[in-house]
């Protein structure tokens, strides 16, 4: 009893064993990817000229062929102009591209390469130029609405629109002269009457 007690705690050992290896060598390759070390400028940093390079270094030399052009860098500018001439030398663990320079404020740069044990690893980091004797980008101009001139009515316009046309005054300057015509008719008319009823009125008798 006692041995077979031993036996099935040695197997059971043994198998414990032997799975706690076989995890352990297949977790091996999938930390075994390289890591960036550091880099030139270096990361959020601030630099008072435009670098003429920018370089990384990782924790080993990377899987690279100048012919396949495995690892690639990216830097642009904050006009999002690219300053990379697309080349990349790589010297030992340290991959490096030149760069043009370019305006002042944050550089992006984008990387990627293929780590010693094959497979491709990538990142993304920035630094900042503050160059004196560089231009900083102006920021743009907001934009405005503006209403065409055809379509904008002018003051005076405007006044016409809303003034109401006056009539035009009678003009009185014949009227006393209107006035003394029609007396004077009046008058002559006046006159004609009186006669006419002189004339009918009957002469008296010459006894009374």
């Amino acid at each position: 009893m006692t041995t077979r007690k031993i036996t099935t705690r040695s197997r059971a050992g043994l198998a414990l064993a032997g799975a706690l290896l076989l995890a352990a060598i297949g977790a091996g390759p999938a930390h075994a990817h390289d890591a960036l070390q550091s880099t030139s400028p270096e990361r959020d940093a601030t630099v008072t000229a435009a670098p003429a390079s920018v370089s990384l270094t990782l924790s080993e030399p990377p899987t690279d062929s100048q012919s396949l052009n495995l690892s690639v860098i990216t830097v642009t500018d904050s006009t999002g102009k690219t300053l990379s001439d697309g080349q990349v030398t790589v010297t030992g663990p340290t991959i490096s591209t030149k760069v043009a320079p370019g305006s002042n404020g944050p550089y992006t740069v984008l990387w990627r390469t293929v780590s010693s044990d094959g497979h491709p690893i990538e990142g993304k980091y920035s630094f900042t130029v503050q160059d004196p004797g560089a231009e900083t980008p102006a920021a743009a101009p907001a934009t405005t609405a503006s209403v065409p001139p055809s379509a904008a009515p002018s003051a005076t316009q405007s006044a016409a629109a809303t003034t109401v046309p006056m009539a035009p005054r009678p003009d009185d300057s014949n009227a006393l002269l209107v006035v003394g015509i029609g007396a004077v008719i009046l008058a002559i008319l006046g006159g004609i009457l009186y006669l006419a009823r002189r004339r009918r009125e009957p002469t008296g008798t010459g006894g009374n």
